[in-house]
């Protein structure tokens, strides 16, 4: 373990940094935006950003995490399985590119502003067809260099924002700057790909099948992930405006700025556990329960947090105008503890083969979010949808493994976890101090 713990410690110390670096100017950009645009014109940007997340999670077509296991199991076929999957992602981002217009054109007829904000919006999820080639740095614990190339793009959005807010520009633009984001980390990490590694991309209908084959139910399970993730901003600007939608999303924002701390040691220590998963079922187990203790551990410090000073954060970033947000914030931290397991799980998931059940957690937990939407906006408002959202987690990520006995073990494991919380310390410690050693 001592190997494995190291590169994994390596790994997420550099995505660590950086999602600190961008989260720190990020909220510093983000508060200064949302004071600048108002929270109606920032909920528009929220709105927009609503739909075109559903879309991009579509033309992700669920290889994700699937490509991962995928080349972990074939490594031969990496060239092929990258090269196809970037075609097909490109392809699905250009053909989804109008499908979106068109949708906010129904859905919102006459409204030129929102739709020029979309139109530059969603221009993003073309260019994040590079994340593709972040698959390989993943597998190889190699994330130092996409690390180093998204502070360059974060910091080039930066600056370009900076001057939007001194020329007080329209929110036009800043719908703009996310897609810069987008198109500066594409230009980066292909170069990067392409002079850190010697992989051949090549892409052919066999191996695109093969993938579509295997991704059919991450594809279902991922967009309805996705949609009962977004639905409520789009429910609450329908039933009560995009003021709302500011307010909820201000919420929401520091409500998961924490979660890349857990998503990167579980995105690191995936390629690790499923290697174990080769060799002993019952260390693989092990590792996978000590990893979401980590989680567990980060999500239950955080969310105590959030509930005792929450208020402080959104006074002094969003001003007095986003202090309706508290409540919500309060019961969105709580949602993002349950939650974030829900991500740990998938280790598990594709480790085991059981994305047919993944399907079928997702899907359910959409159908009930979304009633739970309609009727508690239209009661309760703002904090209704953060109420939907904290039931729907609990259900997707606790209640609806327990009615298939094959994922039925999860629950149990998950609160098995919270024992390992002491051994998971004992263990970081131990890691970052044999690492100060040896730099010392």
């Amino acid at each position: 373990m001592g190997g494995n713990s190291k590169r994994i410690l390596s790994n997420s110390i550099w995505v660590i940094v950086q999602h600190v670096y961008s989260m720190l100017t990020s909220l510093t950009i983000v508060a200064l935006i949302a004071r600048h645009l108002g929270p109606s014109d920032y909920g528009l940007i929220n709105y927009c950003a609503s739909l075109i997340s559903m879309f991009t999670t579509l033309a992700g077509l669920g290889l994700d995490n699937l490509i991962v296991s995928e080349i972990i199991r074939n490594p031969g076929k990496e060239g092929g399985y990258l090269g196809s999957a970037l075609v097909m992602r490109l392809i699905a981002s250009v053909v989804s590119y109008p499908v979106i217009l068109a949708l906010i054109a129904c859905m919102n007829p006459g409204n030129r502003t929102l739709f020029i904000v979309a139109a530059l919006q969603s221009l993003g999820m073309i260019f994040q067809t590079y994340e593709v080639l972040v698959f390989w740095f993943r597998i190889k614990l190699k994330m130092r260099y996409i690390s180093i190339a998204l502070v360059c793009a974060i910091t080039v959005n930066t600056i370009f924002r900076i001057v939007l807010l001194l020329v007080k520009a329209t929110v036009e633009w800043f719908a703009f700057s996310i897609s810069l984001q987008a198109l500066a980390a594409g230009i980066i990490i292909t170069a990067v790909f392409i002079k850190k590694t010697d992989v051949r991309l090549k892409a052919s209908f066999a191996d695109a099948k093969a993938l579509l084959k295997i991704s059919y139910n991450c594809i279902i399970s991922s967009m309805a992930i996705i949609i009962y993730m977004e639905v409520d901003k789009i429910i609450l600007e329908k039933m009560s405006g995009s003021a709302n939608v500011g307010i909820y999303s201000a919420a929401v924002v520091l409500a998961t700025c924490w979660q890349f701390i857990p998503i990167t040691l579980v995105d690191s220590s995936r390629p690790v556990v499923l290697e174990k998963r080769k060799t002993s079922h019952g260390d693989y187990i092990k590792q996978f329960k000590l990893v979401m203790a980590g989680v567990n551990l980060m999500a239950f410090v955080f969310s105590l947090l959030m509930s005792c000073l929450g208020w402080i954060f959104i006074f002094f970033m969003y001003g007095s105008n986003y202090l309706g947000a508290f409540i919500p914030l309060i019961i969105l931290s709580w949602s993002s503890f349950v939650g974030i397991s829900g991500y740990t799980r998938t280790i598990w998931i594709t480790g085991e083969g059981f994305y047919k059940y993944e399907k079928s957690y997702a899907v359910t937990a959409m159908f009930l979010n979304i009633a739970l939407d309609i009727v508690l906006i239209w009661q309760f408002g703002v904090i209704g949808a953060a109420v939907a959202t904290l039931i729907t987690y609990v259900y997707e990520v606790l209640i609806v493994p327990l009615f298939f006995r094959e994922t039925r073990v999860f629950t149990k494991m998950y609160f098995q976890s919270f024992a390992m919380i002491p051994e998971f310390i004992s263990q970081s410690v131990k890691m970052v101090r044999g690492r100060l050693r040896r730099n010392g």
